[in-house]
């Protein structure tokens, strides 16, 4: 019983901050707040170990982007453990009443 309440608490927690990150996510530049139309340029030109991937330039719309993929994959991880939540209560409802029949 203790997990279904764990999925349970678990899957609405993941949906609420997904749908929270989705209405206010706003994309940054090294901590200053961007507007659309604004690119982040790399601030250090230095090389990068092996690996490592090349900074590039990012504009609002990708930074954007990058914030909300977080948000989605938080609500369908979420969905997906409310999900399992009910089949498992599912499961163990109908186990209890074939006993109860017995």
């Amino acid at each position: 019983m203790l997990i279904l309440l764990v999925l349970f608490a678990a899957g609405f927690g993941l949906i609420l901050m997904g749908v929270h990150k989705l209405h206010t996510a706003v994309p940054t530049c090294y901590g200053r707040p961007m507007s659309p139309g604004d690119v982040c340029r790399p601030r250090a030109a230095h090389a990068y170990g092996e690996g490592m991937p090349e900074p590039h330039d990012s504009t609002y719309r990708q930074q954007l982007d990058s914030l909300t993929s977080g948000g989605w994959t938080a609500v369908v991880i979420g969905v997906v453990l409310l999900a399992l939540a009910v089949v498992i209560g599912v499961a163990w409802a109908a186990s209890a009443a074939q006993e109860g029949r017995k």
